[in-house]
């Protein structure tokens, strides 16, 4: 079995290690079990229920068992990578057929799931610890997509809640553009490089508008980090909001037609899952014409 134990991120991040991890097991035919998806859970279908379909994968190692809590805080212990990088170094000190395999990654080295070596591991009776962020596996993603959004689509309620949403939100237009304001974090993540006042992003909304016929009805459906900004903050342009929760939020933008937004693995996630176009909104001035906008694929 092969056991996902590094907490990378956020949600955005999160689904996709996930979903690159699932589509290869689900090729390949190995046991896959990722605990550090746990936080999450409870709002997808798969990982919530833990039917992935019969493919022997689910978050937690051992369901409901003293062993259980035992093993999550090993793994709250393991998430440090010094801690991590001694158990590896011990493991290579001390071989043993009954010591699980260690596969660590610093944040800055991709892994290719579908080399050999892996594969041959992964599909053993060993179990195999895996510890990072870039394991990959492009090609089996784009072949497994459909799976994939079956999987992980929202549970009830917040299923309801986003197609109440979306409803409402294309009652009075033949466009739904959506538009994820990314702010806390952003502030301070690479010295506020992406954190946009609304006058910028009302500036790219105006600026979307105006590429549509005038019979052309726009709407722009906002998902923002912390609290939304006032209807008055987007003059000109048909402004609804997201629902509010942090997952219905990214899939009411999945059900948008446009997408844009400062790079985020949230908007990509979104992208990837409604098969929305999307554009990165990477300088405040920079020009957002529709046929920049393409479908995101973690290519």
């Amino acid at each position: 079995m092969v056991i996902l134990i590094k907490r990378f991120g956020q949600l955005g991040n999160r689904l996709f290690l996930f979903a690159h991890l699932v589509a290869n097991a689900a090729e390949h035919g190995y046991a896959l079990a990722n605990p550090s998806f746990n936080g999450y859970a409870r709002y997808f279908q798969a990982p919530a229920t833990g039917d992935f379909g019969g493919l022997p994968i689910r978050v937690n190692v051992l369901l409901g068992s003293r062993s259980e809590r035992w093993l999550e805080r090993l793994f709250n212990l393991v998430q440090r990578p010094a801690v991590f990088g001694a158990l590896h170094r011990l493991r290579r000190q001390l071989p043993a057929p009954a010591l699980p395999e260690l596969l660590y990654l610093d944040d800055d080295h991709g892994y290719d799931l579908n080399q050999p070596d892996y594969l041959s591991l992964a599909r053993s009776q060993k179990p195999v610890l895996l510890h990072g962020w870039c394991f990959r596996d492009r090609p089996n993603l784009r072949k497994h997509a459909p799976l994939i959004r079956e999987l992980f689509q929202l549970i009830e309620p917040h299923r309801t809640a986003v197609a109440e949403c979306l409803s409402a939100a294309r009652r009075h237009a033949d466009v739904l553009v959506g538009v994820h304001i990314r702010r806390s974090d952003y502030a301070t993540y690479l010295d506020g490089r992406y954190y946009y006042d609304d006058a910028t992003y009302a500036h790219f909304m105006q600026a979307v508008a105006a590429q549509f016929p005038p019979d052309r009805r726009v709407a722009f459906l906002v998902a923002c980090s912390e609290a939304a900004p006032p209807v008055e903050a987007f003059p000109g342009v048909q402004v609804h909001f997201a629902p509010g929760h942090f997952v219905e939020d990214m899939y009411a933008l999945a059900g948008c037609d446009y997408l844009m937004g400062p790079p985020s693995s949230y908007s990509m996630w979104a992208s990837f899952y409604g098969e929305v176009p999307l554009l990165h909104l990477e300088t405040p001035g920079q020009a957002v014409p529709l046929a920049a906008f393409q479908v995101y694929s973690d290519d």
